[in-house]
């Protein structure tokens, strides 16, 4: 099998550059049970973010309860 007939199983963005380009940015993260928290991404691992509120409340939330997180508008 020559190499451009493998599929690759990854392409594009991969996680760790897209929460990357978001460090200290202002984000809006919504979680699984419907809430939305907004902050500045401070932090990621492979479990966790952690975002710093305007109030300065850091939260840490679980990857796994993430629906979405997107650039909030400043």
């Amino acid at each position: 099998m020559d190499e451009k007939a493998k599929v690759s199983q990854v392409w594009g963005k991969r996680s760790a550059e897209f929460y990357a380009e978001l460090e200290n940015q202002p984000v809006q993260v919504s979680v699984s049970n419907g809430k939305n928290f907004k902050g500045t991404l401070i932090g990621v691992d492979v479990y966790d973010i952690l975002i710093r509120q305007e109030t300065g409340l850091e939260l840490l939330l679980p990857k796994g309860n993430i629906v979405y997180i997107h650039r909030a508008s400043s």
